[in-house]
């Protein structure tokens, strides 16, 4: 007798020990039932395609983290950043990464609690922020500074109530991508540089071999958030998508994340800057570079160190 209530206990402890498990596996299936499709453009260190054809990045890897915690499965799919949002709109794309809040994109989006920061930053190619200063926005047109800015993007109040006569005045030049708005600088198209913090000064490395100096003024500050297309049924996902983001941030999880990749712009910085050897040149510093070219610029010597 002893024997089968030892059994039956044990039985019912069995059950009662595999219920979370069981639990999570029949959310996870209600809240995704296919892996969640996600649309995303080229933007290092955020998003991009390695060689290998992986999706990589800070945002990637965040959201990685988020779905992993839900046990939802995800597919990211490269497009240009117009396209993703008309798939938004019509539902036939889930989820987009890296959104600032607007009240546009609400119409057709619900945005996630942020799982970070961004700031939005001027850069000036390093060694020219002792003759390019800009303190507030005005001085942008009293000192008839062109801006070089990638034409989608948020840009703080400033940019949006001025762009138009920014235009007028020959100031704004646009381009399609930041890595079109770096290489119109490094062929001085262009006296400064806007957007994002971290991401411009990693694009302008690795596309051009630029070091970047951010100026004085702080453009803008926002939060970040992931977009979920209200087309579908998507109210289930968004609050499972909250909970993870609360429950990875009170743990450190997405601030490691963050490290991460801070550390890794820290070092491909670093390892651009050894790949040249400074000589004395008339005129300014002539660098050899890894392809054997000869650059002479009119940057001071200790420019690197800016």
């Amino acid at each position: 007798m002893k024997s089968i209530t030892l059994k039956v206990l044990l039985l019912t402890l069995l059950v009662l020990c595999g219920q979370p498990s069981v639990a999570l596996g029949q959310d996870a299936e209600f809240v995704c039932p296919e892996p969640i499709q996600i649309g995303f453009n080229d933007w290092a260190p955020y998003a991009w395609i390695d060689e290998s054809g992986k999706a990589v990045g800070l945002d990637v890897d965040m959201l990685t983290l988020v779905a992993n915690n839900l046990g939802c499965k995800v597919e990211f799919i490269p497009m240009p950043v117009k396209r993703a949002h008309q798939m938004l709109k019509v539902g036939s794309l889930d989820m987009m990464m890296g959104a600032s809040y607007t009240s546009e994109r609400e119409q057709y989006a619900y945005f996630s609690e942020s799982y970070r920061d961004e700031e939005v930053r001027l850069f000036v190619e390093a060694g020219n922020t002792s003759s390019i200063t800009v303190d507030k926005w005005q001085d942008i047109f009293s000192k008839k500074l062109k801006l070089l800015a990638p034409s989608y993007g948020w840009y703080g109040q400033d940019y949006l109530a001025t762009k138009d006569e920014l235009s007028r005045q020959g100031l704004l030049i646009t381009s399609p991508n930041a890595t079109q708005s770096v290489q119109m600088l490094a062929y001085k198209r262009g006296d400064i540089l806007i957007g994002d913090s971290v991401s411009l000064p990693y694009i302008a490395n690795q596309s051009e071999g630029l070091i970047l100096s951010p100026l004085a003024l702080v453009v803008d500050t926002n939060q970040i958030h992931f977009m979920i297309s209200k087309k579908a049924d998507n109210v289930a996902l968004l609050g499972k998508i909250n909970q993870a983001i609360s429950t990875l941030s009170n743990h450190g999880a997405l601030a490691r994340v963050m490290m991460k990749w801070q550390q890794t712009s820290v070092a491909k910085a670093q390892e651009s800057q050894q790949k040249t050897t400074p000589i004395d040149g008339s005129n300014g510093v002539m660098n050899i570079t890894t392809d054997g070219l000869i650059a002479v610029t009119n940057r001071p010597k200790h420019y690197l160190a800016e």
